[in-house]
């Protein structure tokens, strides 16, 4: 008799959130789809500050080929053009002999799994290129792997350049400095400065070698990892970042925000790089101790800038702002 009254007494408490049955997951990164025709413009001299649009235009046409209007089926076994230096592709491109001398690509870099690696494959020998691999058993060991990819394609440009390379063109390559010192190189001698070119690579060219070049881009360009998926997708549009791969590259904004700015205070510039306009220093939030929070109650869940328990007494009010 007494569990029957008890299972018609309403309950005083009521959850604050909808409950799920399906296992707990981030939410999803949306990208927006790239521009379909995008803005042509000529590398004159004449255009403003450069900014992120600017810096996938090739500098010696108006647009970087394979543009999104002119994309074909066929052309997802082909390397695309994704900056002045770097292709992405598959691992068709890189054997692909004419497509290497006509690009005049000195360095194969290879995406590949530690399984693949152990078996020798995609390991394609040309001469006069020079062939390197970045080895992961799984794409969570991508982000320790970024950096180093970027070393390598920035340190293959600047061999490139020999006795032409600037003074103030140096590892890690701010993609704007770049654009400034290719601009006007371009202006006195109509042509771009012969700096190394890199294709990188898996065996699709639509997985991981696409998350390193957007890695790539995120860092050279100073953008989001929103931002550089949107313009490696605009490039090679049959490239595929599931919501782990995007997570991944978001999570990597912070790691080379930090590790940019200690460079630059190594450096002692004591301010950003030219061109570096929006790319801060990390600073993780003071974390809230235990005693900050109600010790008879649950811990409360922080969703945007308000904080609200797990449960509520019915008829009660109890979010309360962060302080």
């Amino acid at each position: 008799m007494a569990n029957a009254m008890s299972l018609q007494t309403p309950s005083s408490h009521q959850p604050n959130n909808v409950y799920t049955a399906g296992l707990p997951a981030p939410p999803r990164i949306l990208i927006p789809p790239p521009t379909l025709n995008p803005e042509a413009r000529q590398f004159d001299g004449s255009d403003p500050q450069p900014t992120l649009e600017h810096m996938v235009v090739s500098p010696s046409s108006s647009i970087l080929p394979t543009s999104l209007q002119d994309w074909k089926y066929e052309s997802r076994r082909e390397a695309q053009q994704i900056l002045t230096h770097l292709w992405l592709g598959p691992l068709s491109a890189a054997k692909s002999i004419d497509f290497i001398k006509r690009e005049n690509i000195t360095l194969l870099l290879a995406v590949r799994s530690a399984m693949t690696a152990k078996a020798n494959l995609l390991a394609t020998q040309l001469p006069g290129v020079r062939f390197e691999s970045i080895d992961v058993s799984g794409n969570q060991q991508l982000i320790a792997q970024f950096q180093r990819a970027t070393d390598l394609i920035d340190e293959h440009y600047l061999s490139g350049l020999g006795a032409e390379r600037p003074n103030e063109i140096n590892v890690p390559i701010d993609g704007r400095v770049l654009y400034t010192y290719q601009r006007a190189y371009f202006q006195a001698h109509r042509a771009l400065p012969p700096g190394g070119k890199t294709l990188l690579f898996c065996e699709s060219g639509n997985e991981r070698s696409a998350a390193v070049a957007a890695a790539y881009i995120m860092q050279h360009l100073g953008g989001s990892a929103v931002q550089a998926i949107q313009h490696v997708q605009s490039r090679r549009f049959c490239v595929c970042f599931d919501d782990g791969m995007k997570w991944l590259l978001q999570s990597y904004e912070p790691i080379w925000m930090a590790r940019r700015q200690a460079f630059l205070g190594n450096r002692g510039s004591g301010g950003g790089q030219p061109g570096s306009k929006g790319v801060r220093p990390y600073r993780g939030e003071k974390k809230r101790t235990l005693e900050e929070y109600d010790d008879e109650g649950d811990s409360p869940v922080q969703i945007g800038s308000r904080v609200s328990a797990p449960f509520a007494d019915h008829g009660v009010e109890t979010d309360m702002e962060m302080s």
